[in-house]
């Protein structure tokens, strides 16, 4: 399916005389739902959605999931270290802004100097009411990723323990002056997605367990079946030291909510 030029728009106008890319037929679907779909810098397909939500495609394949005994801060809860196989998915480049999310949600106005914070202060549950608004208003089927996915993202390709030096990658406790700051102001990984450690922590779909690295599938794990915790990943801008780490695990109760607790989205292909 080739892609009409107008989803090329800014690519066109910057530079007329290149033909503007092709997007993979499995892909095509989101040229419906976007107002431009592009490569960014590190190779990945975006796509820029509805009120300025950007997505970025990051391919089926396999990651070695959990951490070695040798990664500094390491707890008992992230090993063994295990083969994880996950589909191909478009996941937020960027955590939910409070600008989205009042554009979803309405309620009191926020400040033009809020719109790109992080929206922190949201219970599992909250969440749930978000997709559920979110979903009905832009016809599509927005979630929270797994546990597995959101690691393989997290990674971007890097199997250490981190994807570039902290303070140049994180908000941090060293860093943040105990505050959330806007999103992508900290450098990339290697799929092109910002804050996915520091800045906010983000809820994951997945109930916690500490043991489940040992029983867990190799395709498209998406947990245990039930649980009281739900799982957290990324650390914040409170926090330092081994929560920053693509490895770390953390859970809360799904009904609580905290200032450093925020999410980012993911979808499906429909093919």
């Amino acid at each position: 399916m080739a892609l009409p030029l107008a989803f090329f728009h800014l690519a066109v106008q910057t530079e007329p005389r290149r033909r503007a890319p092709q997007v993979p037929a499995e892909l095509a679907w989101i040229t419906l739902f976007a107002d431009e779909v592009r490569i960014n810098h590190q190779g990945h397909w975006e796509a820029a959605l509805k009120h300025g939500n950007v997505m970025v495609y990051v391919p089926a394949g396999e990651f070695a999931m959990g951490s070695p005994g040798s990664e500094g801060g390491r707890e008992p809860d992230e090993g063994p270290v295990h083969r994880v196989f996950t589909k191909g998915i478009w996941i937020g480049k960027y955590e939910v802004t409070r600008a989205l999310w009042h554009a979803v949600m309405g309620g009191d106005a926020i400040e033009p100097s809020e719109h790109d914070l992080p929206q922190g202060d949201v219970s599992f549950r909250d969440i749930q009411a978000f997709l559920r608004a979110f979903n009905r208003g832009s016809g599509l089927d927005y979630r929270l990723p797994t546990e597995a996915e959101w690691e393989k993202c997290c990674r971007g390709g890097n199997p250490l323990s981190q994807y570039g030096p902290i303070d140049e990658i994180a908000w941090n406790v060293a860093n943040s002056g105990g505050k959330a700051h806007p999103v992508g102001t900290k450098k990339p990984n290697g799929f092109g997605l910002f804050d996915m450690l520091g800045n906010v922590w983000e809820w994951c779909a997945d109930w916690y367990s500490s043991g489940c690295y040992g029983t867990s599938p190799l395709l498209n794990p998406t947990g245990p079946s039930q649980g009281k915790r739900r799982v957290c990943r990324g650390g914040g801008f409170l926090h330092g030291g081994g929560y920053l780490r693509s490895a770390h695990r953390n859970s809360q109760e799904p009904a609580k909510s905290r200032p450093y607790l925020g999410f980012r989205l993911v979808l499906d292909s429909p093919l």
